[in-house]
């Protein structure tokens, strides 16, 4: 019983240690997605496109909202996930901080901005959502780890408001091939109008 207990933890280590994003690999297709355990909600199209709702098979517990994009030609290249709506500037930095500690321990120290504009009329812990709404205050976080092929090519965090009183905070993966997609997308976009 122990010896076949260690051979399956054994066989779950690779599983764990290349798996991407919340257990969603850049590059796959829906199919590939759907048979990763994953539930998958179709939400839209532009073009080439495809965005989807997802429920990832490795949710993380501070993160409520996930959504993948996939393109015809290269599969997955972005992957978005969301917090709960937070209503505090205390609740919002704890889980910003948290996800940055977290984050930096697999890619490194970020590139990081947490400043509010020097002119700013929405400085204070009271107006933090606003100054971050209307573009006086920044915090956000940016990692951009060494060329692996299936890996992330950028990693950001950061912070939106939905509105003057409540913001989330989000995550975003962009895959190597994020930059051709969205070139490709471009061009085809000039071509219509």
């Amino acid at each position: 019983m122990k010896k076949t207990l260690l051979i399956a933890l054994l066989m779950m280590i690779p599983a764990l240690l290349f798996a991407g994003p919340f257990g969603i690999e850049f590059g796959w297709t829906l199919e590939e997605l759907e048979n990763s355990g994953a539930y998958v909600e179709y939400n839209n199209t532009q073009q080439n496109i495809k965005g989807y709702r997802v429920e990832p098979p490795q949710p993380h517990p501070n993160l409520s909202f996930y959504a993948v994009f996939i393109d015809d030609e290269y599969g997955i290249y972005l992957i978005r996930a969301l917090s709960d709506n937070y209503y505090s500037e205390y609740s919002i930095r704890t889980s910003y901080d948290m996800l940055k500690s977290q984050l930096t321990s697999v890619y490194g120290d970020p590139e990081e901005i947490d400043e509010i504009s020097w002119n700013s009329d929405w400085d204070g812990s009271e107006n933090f959502i606003r100054s971050i709404l209307y573009g006086d205050r920044t915090l956000a976080a940016a990692w951009f780890p060494p060329y692996e092929e299936d890996g992330a090519a950028d990693i950001y965090l950061g912070v939106i408001p939905n509105d003057e009183n409540e913001a989330v905070v989000y995550i975003e993966y962009n895959s190597w091939d994020y930059d051709a997609v969205e070139a490709k997308f471009n061009s085809s976009a000039a071509s219509v109008l």
